[in-house]
């Protein structure tokens, strides 16, 4: 018995181990984001102001930054009018760049969480429209800086231009050992919707502003901003160009 269950062991770790290779090595998708980031973002509309925001203040910082997220492609972009300000973050991953689990686990509920932010409110895979287009569901939060003020924030995690729905979690993701447990129903789903294809091409869009995000939908002067983001496919239909 005791060399049965040896074997069968053996067996287990040979067959893990090659679906870890399998994953690492071999199973990607084509890519189909063919642009640059700052290219689908427009430099000027109608009655905005674009500034763009380092993503840090050093190379050394940045490349920090790239280390930790692992991304090809990565923008921050504040879009000004009048006093209002929304807040453009977005996160491009080629295939077989990173895993669906460690691309989403770089979202609010976790690295600002984990940095002292307080969420307040928070909804899944939110359905709703700009000037008549259905928008791809999106995940919604509300946070409180550690110094005080609101963000109102909405995301996509777009695999293969389309939303990786979210689960309902009570706190962000840890890092290390104890995350990877936390972390493991996530990856289970995440196996059970794309198999082997773990390192797909992805993106991760963050629109935040002090604002409420469902009033800056609503408001129809703003239907050409959220119109100019069509190449990053947040409508439905819509496949990154």
């Amino acid at each position: 018995m005791r060399k049965l269950l040896i074997i069968l062991g053996a067996v287990l770790f040979t067959g893990l181990v090659a679906l870890v290779i399998t994953v690492e090595f071999f199973s990607t998708t084509p890519r189909r984001f063919t642009s640059k980031l700052d290219d689908a973002l427009p430099p000027s509309i109608a009655g905005w102001v674009r500034s763009e925001i380092p993503l840090t203040k050093s190379s050394a910082e940045l490349a920090n930054v790239r280390g930790i997220l692992n991304f090809n492609q990565a923008i921050q972009v504040l879009y000004t009018k009048g006093n209002q300000q929304i807040l453009v973050f977005i996160a491009y991953w080629e295939p077989g760049q990173v895993s669906v689990a460690d691309a989403g686990t770089h979202n609010p509920d976790s690295c600002w969480v984990n940095s002292g932010c307080t969420r307040t409110e928070r909804a899944y895979g939110v359905e709703s429209a700009v000037g008549g287009r259905a928008l791809k569901p999106f995940e919604y939060g509300q946070y409180v800086m550690p110094r005080g003020g609101k963000q109102n924030v909405i995301f996509w995690h777009l695999v293969n231009a389309e939303p990786n729905r979210y689960q309902e979690q009570k706190i962000g993701w840890r890092d290390g050992l104890v995350g990877r447990i936390e972390r493991m129903p996530l990856v289970l789903k995440d196996f059970q919707k794309y198999g082997l294809n773990q390192k797909s091409e992805q993106m991760f869009i963050r629109v935040s502003s002090f604002y409420p995000i469902k009033d800056l939908l609503k408001d129809p002067a703003n239907e050409p901003l959220f119109a100019a983001f069509e190449k990053l496919g947040i409508f439905q239909g819509d496949e990154w160009k």
